[in-house]
């Protein structure tokens, strides 16, 4: 058994069930209920945004990604076609794809939005009082922005799970 992949396997599907549970969480019960609980929930979603939460979903999709790719290399003997146009080889290019589809979503829509959110959240928490309307036009359109960007990730993660999960069964 080569130890180096059965490293790189262990962090793939370790990362990537963190990274896919904890999206499919928050497009399915998270957000829902916090959208249905505002202004109450406006708290905890800004607590969850600012923790460690996004700070490990930042690592997990990068990690699972990057670990995913070096097996990917591996056991396509170097990207030969001959291997990636089998129907196992096409199983792991479909859910590689919608692994990088996702990564790209998280790294350029949600992370930035959610930035931004955390840094309105405490320009607001830092004032005495109320937010002003565009402090509140500006949190509802980062608040959209993320459920469209965990929505969209969360379909690309379906893909990739979908593919992973049976690519060596086709």
């Amino acid at each position: 058994m080569n130890i180096a992949v059965a490293l790189l396997r262990l962090i793939h599907i370790f990362s990537g069930v963190f990274w896919a549970g904890s999206i499919f969480a928050l497009a399915r019960f998270i957000e829902p209920a916090a959208a249905a609980t505002v202004p109450e929930s406006n708290k905890f979603m800004q607590r969850l945004m600012n923790g460690g939460f996004t700070l490990a979903l930042t690592i997990a999709g990068p990690l699972t990604v990057l670990a995913g790719l070096t097996l990917y290399w591996n056991d396509s003997a170097g990207l030969q076609i001959g291997w990636i146009t089998t129907p196992t080889g096409l199983g792991f290019t479909v859910g590689a794809l919608g692994g990088l589809t996702a990564l790209g979503i998280g790294l350029l829509v949600t992370r930035p939005a959610a930035v931004g959110m955390a840094d309105l959240g405490k320009e607001i928490q830092g004032g005495s009082k109320p937010p002003t309307p565009e402090q509140m036009s500006k949190l509802k359109g980062f608040q959209e922005k993320l459920s469209q960007a965990t929505l969209w990730t969360a379909i690309a993660l379906v893909i990739t799970v979908a593919a992973m999960a049976t690519a060596r069964y086709w």
